[in-house]
């Protein structure tokens, strides 16, 4: 009886090590494979390139694709837009066309969730807007002037 007994013990001890040897291994694989980048690695990496703003709208009013009554428009005598290039390295370029002029400011930037931060070279503050991607090559902001009349700003941008 004593010998039964511990053939059935050695059977179900073989039969236990070959279920933990079979289902352990895929375990172990996951808790040593990396989990992929965090949230806002991928919202920050999706946010390297060149963006035009194309459309802005002030609260309770509907989109335009203007700005206080001044129409968007890229080039020549007429240009009126902003472009904003976000680089790998953190730092940022934003060029703002008038006419047939150009003002370039550079800084660096931050995206942590939703909200996006610029520190310009010279300034003392940093700008703080709240961004949400609309795919790929579309992403919305919204910009609050804190201890202003403005109300703030909601700006739609293009990947060009």
């Amino acid at each position: 009886m004593n010998s039964l007994v511990s053939i059935k013990r050695t059977i179900l001890t073989a039969l236990c090590a070959l279920i933990l040897s079979i289902l352990l291994p895929p375990l172990y694989a996951q808790e040593d494979k990396p989990s992929g980048k965090a949230p806002q690695e991928k919202e920050s990496t999706q946010l390297v390139g060149k963006w035009e703003i194309y459309e802005t709208k002030e609260p309770g009013k509907p989109y335009v694709s203007s700005y206080k009554g001044r129409p968007f428009v890229s080039k020549g005598a007429n240009a009126f837009t902003l472009v904003l290039e976000y680089r790998n390295d953190g730092t940022f370029r934003r060029m703002a066309r008038i006419g047939e002029s150009e003002s370039i400011e550079e800084g660096t930037w931050r995206l942590s969730g939703h909200e996006l931060r610029h520190k310009r070279k010279g300034a003392q503050e940093e700008e703080i807007m709240y961004i949400r991607f609309d795919g790929k090559d579309h992403y919305v902001s919204t910009e609050v002037f804190e201890d202003t009349s403005d109300p703030g700003l909601f700006a739609k941008f293009k990947r060009i």
